[in-house]
Order: C-alpha cells, then sequence, then structure tokens
C-alpha cells in the first residue's frame, strides 16, 4: 500500500526540497497504517505500529542520531530515511487527525489535495490546509517539526474522598 499512496502524497503532490521529506513519508505511512486498519483489525494494526515507534524510533531520539522529523540539515541523504522520518512523521499526521476529528482532517485533506495537485509543497503548506479547514491556529505543531527527541508528559491527580471529585 505504501508505494500506491505515494501516487497522491509523493508524486501528484511532491516535496518542495529534502528537508520536507517526512511531509511525503509521514504521510504516507500514515495514509497506508489506515488502510491497513481498514483491511484489517484497527486496533491490532495499532499496536503494531506503536510497537514499531517504541521499539526502533524511541530508541533512535533517545540517542545519539536523534534529529526532528524534518532537519536543518544532512550529512547525506540516505540519513534522512529513518523511522523518525518516516513512523514519527506519521504520529504527528495522527496528532493532527486526532485534535481535528475525522470529518474535519478529511476536508483538511480534501483542502490539500485540491490546493496543492501538482505541486511541490513544505511540511507549512500542510499545516496551512489543516489550519484553513479546521479554522484552528495550528502553529505550535511547528515544534513538532523542528525538536528531536521523545516529549516527555508530567500528569498529575488528587482525589477528593469529602466530594468524591478527581482534579
Amino acid at each position: 500500500g505504501h508505494e500506491y499512496f505515494h501516487n497522491w502524497s509523493g508524486n501528484r503532490v511532491t516535496v518542495r526540497d529534502w528537508f520536507q521529506l517526512t511531509l511525503k513519508e509521514g504521510l504516507t505511512v500514515f495514509r497506508d497504517q489506515h488502510f491497513s486498519q481498514d483491511m484489517t483489525s484497527e486496533a491490532v494494526k495499532r499496536i503494531e505500529d506503536v510497537r514499531v515507534v517504541k521499539s526502533a524510533q524511541f530508541v533512535q531520539d533517545a540517542g545519539p542520531m536523534a534529529h526532528p522529523i524534518r532537519p536543518e540539515s544532512y550529512i547525506a541523504m540516505d540519513n534522512f530515511y529513518t523511522v523518525t522520518v518516516y513512523n514519527k512523521g506519521a504520529e504527528v499526521i495522527r496528532m493532527y487527525r486526532t485534535l481535528l476529528g475525522r470529518d474535519t482532517f478529511r476536508k483538511a485533506m480534501d483542502l490539500y489535495f485540491e490546493r496543492h495537485d501538482g505541486q511541490a509543497v513544505s511540511c507549512d503548506d500542510f499545516r496551512k490546509a489543516m489550519s484553513d479547514a479546521s479554522g484552528r491556529d495550528l502553529r505550535q505543531f511547528e515544534n513538532w517539526y523542528l525538536q528531536a527527541g521523545t516529549p516527555t508528559v508530567t500528569a498529575s491527580s488528587a482525589y477528593n474522598k469529602d466530594t468524591q471529585v478527581y482534579s
């Protein structure tokens, strides 16, 4: 499925330069993952995808080869074809879909392909289509393209026995 999906995300709409590779590959991985979920089991496919991220991408992010999904420079072009660019890139696309919801994300994807069919684009063009279709300010997504490493989230809660409320 991956190469088939490049008809749209890679061929019909291609990247402006190699630094935008995660747009082509991350979006294609994301689309292939969803196709595979539709053809098999959504839960089983998601578990498989998370295993790849945890076993390969987290390791890359924790080591000396850590890099953002949209690197600013490179030593050799083949250094761009990494699990970070592909799979973490797909996870960033998944975050757009989760944040916007399925219907709005689909509307945004349609807008992206309509606007950019036959063009060479950047990750910023993709983010703008997501923003324009949803009416949401998505500038914070720029951080996902620029920062290496695995985010750490800290959460805390408290339970009040008297009111029986978590906060």
